[in-house]
């Protein structure tokens, strides 16, 4: 039986989940198998590096809410490595997205002081 005090939780998770993948898998295959972005070289390569670091964070998310919910209380070393290798890749795309942010708005700000060197950055 679900717990309605729940429910507004699990849609909102489901519709974060669910909006994530759909958005990031769009900008992967819009820039890798169709080069539908047109921008800088470099900008689009640290979209999609973002947009897999979105993908990662959400998968072990995901993860770590399915292993939270599922009452996993019986086997707990098994629940205990799922948090730890969880939690760890978590971060790790969580600092690798704010360092990647950083970079590009300092590729664009380099790219619009130096519009005549940027040319030469991608050859």
């Amino acid at each position: 039986m679900i717990d309605f005090k729940g429910l507004p939780w699990i849609s909102y998770n489901i519709f974060v989940i669910l909006s994530s993948f759909l958005g990031d898998t769009t900008i992967l295959v819009a820039s890798i198998k169709y080069n539908a972005i047109s921008l800088h070289k470099i900008i689009v390569v640290v979209i999609q590096h973002l947009a897999v670091c979105d993908l990662l964070s959400s998968c072990t998310y995901t993860i770590k809410l399915i292993v939270r919910v599922s009452g996993w209380e019986e086997l707990p070393k098994l629940r205990e490595f799922y948090d730890h290798v969880v939690i760890y890749i978590y971060n790790f795309s969580l600092y690798t997205t704010f360092f990647l942010t950083a970079a590009i708005t300092t590729i664009k700000l380099l790219t619009i002081k130096f519009p005549f060197r940027a040319r030469l950055w991608t050859k």
